[in-house]
């Protein structure tokens, strides 16, 4: 096995920012996992930088195969991860904006619930569907109301949950092609 030659040292500083990044994002998944009312507060400007890390690095791979296959080299996950990225460092805009969604979730709920009550009773005469009709309808105005009220509570829970899971599986995504890609770096600077 020869000298590193600069072309592989690019690789392998890759291949390193890659494993750190796959690493990363299991640990702070699993933090988000079990710290999930302290996560969007406490780390959400660590999980922005992995976002964004995990972006830049993205779009450079992308860019990489893009020369060597002559495919696109952006795409919409780039945007995803660069977006959730900027969100995640401005906790305050995320926060408002997830508050907001939700206040808006629950209102169609509850509409959805009055709807529903409304339709019951034009058709009072189909005994039935009468009664779950009526549980349907009641459960879905609870639900919005709780939802209302609870927006901030419910956006940061479910936000963790999802957040830690998401980033869970796509660290381990990432390590998994970090294997390959590391196996094949030493093969291939093996048989050299």
């Amino acid at each position: 096995m020869g000298k590193l030659t600069s072309a592989d040292r690019k690789k392998v500083v890759l291949l390193v920012l890659w494993l750190i990044s796959g690493i990363g994002m299991i640990v702070v998944g699993i933090l988000a996992l079990v710290h999930r009312k302290e996560t969007i507060s406490t780390i959400s400007g660590f999980l922005g930088v992995c976002a964004l890390i995990t972006g830049v690095i993205t779009l450079i791979i992308r860019i990489l195969q893009a020369k060597r296959l002559g495919k696109s080299s952006f795409s919409l996950d780039i945007i995803i991860w660069l977006a959730l990225g900027f969100l995640l460092l401005n906790t305050g805009l995320f926060n408002k904006l997830g508050k907001l969604v939700f206040i808006i979730g629950g209102i169609i709920l509850t509409c959805e619930g009055v709807r529903a009550f409304i339709a019951s009773q034009k058709n009072a005469d189909d005994k039935e569907w009468y009664i779950p009709r009526m549980i349907f309808s009641g459960a879905f105005v609870i639900l919005g109301v709780i939802v209302i009220i609870n927006a901030e509570s419910v956006f940061t829970n479910l936000t963790a949950l999802a957040v830690g899971i998401y980033f869970i599986i796509h660290g381990t995504e990432l390590l998994y092609e970090w294997l390959g890609r590391a196996k094949y770096f030493y093969n291939f600077r093996g048989t050299e």
